[in-house]
């Protein structure tokens, strides 16, 4: 009987020493300043990493953070699957769209009612070889959406665990609509930008000068045709009073006035002026426009005027601005681009931030982003730059093109730059969403909540008031009604809570408010076991058996009713903890390791106390 009390002793200091070890972490991370933690992460990151993960993870309403619902644009979805598409189908699909986020109803469903209302069959623009029937198009749709949606959950998934949040929840809501939830986010605007990129990479060869120069002078007079004759003749009354113009501005002919400050557009006749853009006289085969006559500008692309002048030039290309302002920020560059695409980003295998090559003027004191193609883009890569020397390739993220090299030798080691950032957290960001991969479509924040650290604080100290003040509550119940047996249940209870804590920092887990109500419920289940095999003691004892015998009969016929209440609560929280999301499962972790702890404090060590007390000593009387 003595060798079982010491060996019951033995694990029970063991188990206590281990959990003390997982739970200094913790101590050590809470016990440290913000300052602290700042300069930690400044001189020595990767310790403070290393305690970081070692620590309990505090969730999004106790550390504060970022909730944000995304919906996935379907509509773009479907417009860049369609073939063969006419006004009449982007008016639908416009309609459509506009329908839907009044009523939230089945986006395809409301396309397809709308096409057929005007006399279309859904099948004349995504139909094929495989799918020739509407029944078979509207299944093809459907799994589109449905992995676009999945398909965007995954990438958000990778891009967040490249940011570092720790134990991030994002999960899928509804058909269209996504949850992220990142605790202990200190820059919103990034994660922002971060989640919201769409990251669609691709790379076009340019006009070349003939056709841009061509394009542009078309531009021009057809602007010209638009300007009114007295604001022509005001600007040259102006210019002949002007005569400290720069050498910049003396190139493109334009004066300071013209330049200085943005104008409000009031209506069409004041969308049109002189020197909307300027043909860059470097290459001749970009347009520089004033940054103050963008917005105007990008009205006048739309136009269908502008439309017809590719269409008559032989153009066939787009146009597409520059990622930032050039030239002392006074111009946004203009580029004509093919309209096919050489190679797109589904081909990028690796992607990392890097300063910029010193060997490269243009690149010093800047940052970049090296990226490494596959097998196929780098056979590709290899084609499209042999066959082209000497012309220029533009690599574009997002509709905005970062750079546009000149070819001169055919590279054909499958690796590209972009370069020319300005900040190395940029570059990473870029990096990250780049080797993460595309959205498959754009996703778009309907909802975002932000908590700051200051409402964390007060949780965690209403929280932690709550459990203290419970339990106190407790034992001082236990002390008043079974005396000293009651005590060394509270003792088993401190030790539960102990146990409790060292297991969830042992799996890093996250603790949140729910988790806290977890855990004070189970501070109640522990002293229940406790008080059922008390109560059983009792009658022992009033039956008149003796305390060794009481106590063997008490914890024998209380244990299996501990152990069917038990059972059914840890099955209870096993299912919240699997079907359920956020808090739901915070609650149900901390209850199903609470009962394993109560199990073990109830059963276990307060049995042992009892024991190692008889042993040391004869009792004809007990204390309950």
């Amino acid at each position: 009987m003595k060798s079982k009390t010491t060996t019951k002793i033995i694990i029970i200091a063991i188990v206590f020493i281990v959990a003390v070890y997982l739970l200094y972490p913790t101590y050590q991370y809470s016990a440290l300043s913000e300052e602290q933690k700042n300069a930690m992460q400044i001189n020595d990151k990767q310790s403070y990493l290393d305690l970081k993960s070692k620590s309990i993870n505090l969730g999004l309403d106790l550390q504060g953070g970022m909730h944000v619902v995304l919906e996935v644009d379907i509509r773009e979805l479907l417009d860049r699957l369609a073939r063969n598409k006419t006004e009449e189908f982007t008016r639908i699909l416009d309609e459509t769209e506009a329908q839907v986020n009044i009523t939230d109803e089945d986006f395809i469903s409301v396309f397809r009612d709308k096409l057929a209302q005007n006399n279309l069959n859904i099948s004349r623009f995504y139909s094929s070889a495989e799918r020739r029937t509407e029944s078979e198009v509207l299944a093809y749709l459907r799994k589109q959406a449905e992995e676009a949606v999945d398909r965007s959950r995954e990438i958000l998934s990778n891009r967040v665990d490249e940011f570092g949040v720790s134990e991030p929840i994002i999960q899928k809501q509804g058909d269209r609509r996504i949850i992220v939830e990142l605790a202990g986010v200190t820059d919103p605007a990034r994660v922002r930008q971060l989640i919201g990129k769409t990251a669609l990479l691709e790379f076009r060869l340019l006009k070349d000068n003939v056709i841009s120069a061509a394009v542009a002078e078309r531009l021009n007079n057809f602007i010209l045709s638009k300007v009114s004759p007295t604001d022509t003749l005001t600007r040259q009354t102006d210019r002949e009073r002007d005569t400290t113009v720069t050498a910049l501005e003396d190139i493109f002919r334009i004066d300071t006035a013209q330049s200085a400050q943005p104008q409000m557009v009031d209506d069409e006749n004041r969308l049109f002026e002189e020197n909307m853009f300027f043909l860059d006289p470097r290459d001749r085969q970009t347009l520089l426009v004033p940054v103050n006559k963008d917005e105007r500008f990008r009205r006048i692309l739309e136009m269908d005027e502008v439309k017809q002048i590719l269409a008559e030039t032989g153009a066939n290309g787009k146009f597409l601005w520059g990622a930032k302002p050039v030239l002392n920020n006074q111009y946004f560059e203009l580029y004509l681009v093919n309209q096919n695409i050489e190679l797109s980003g589904e081909t990028i295998v690796d992607a990392f931030p890097q300063t910029g090559d010193a060997s490269d003027p243009q690149s010093i004191g800047k940052f970049e982003v090296s990226l490494t193609l596959n097998d196929e883009g780098a056979r590709v890569f290899a084609r499209v730059t042999g066959a082209n020397i000497g012309k220029r390739l533009a690599i574009i993220l997002d509709n905005r093109v970062f750079l546009a090299p000149s070819l001169r030798v055919k590279i054909s080691n499958g690796r590209a730059r972009i370069t020319g950032l300005d900040q190395m957290t940029e570059a990473r960001d870029l990096a990250i969403v780049l080797k993460a991969g595309a959205l498959p479509a754009p996703v778009q924040i309907i909802e975002e909540r932000t908590v700051g650290p200051s409402l964390g604080v007060d949780s965690i100290r209403a929280g932690t008031l709550s459990t203290v003040v419970g339990l106190i509550l407790v034992m001082a119940f236990m002390i008043f009604y079974y005396r000293l047996s009651g005590l060394v249940a509270d003792l088993a209870l401190i030790l539960n809570i102990i146990f409790i804590m060292s297991v969830m920092a042992y799996f890093h887990a996250t603790l949140t408010l729910p988790g806290i109500a977890g855990i004070i419920l189970t501070i109640g289940m522990a002293v229940d076991a406790n008080v059922l095999i008390f109560e059983r003691v009792r009658e022992e004892l009033d039956r008149g058996k003796t305390v060794r015998a009481a106590i063997e009969v008490g914890y024998g016929k209380a244990f299996i009713t501990i152990l069917d209440a038990n059972v059914t609560t840890f099955i209870a929280g096993l299912v919240l903890y699997t079907f359920g999301t956020g808090p739901i499962q915070g609650f149900a972790l901390t209850l199903m390791i609470g009962i394993i702890a109560s199990m073990f404090t109830a059963i276990v060590v307060t049995r042992t106390i009892f024991d190692f007390t008889l042993e040391k000593r004869a009792i004809k009387r007990l204390s309950i």
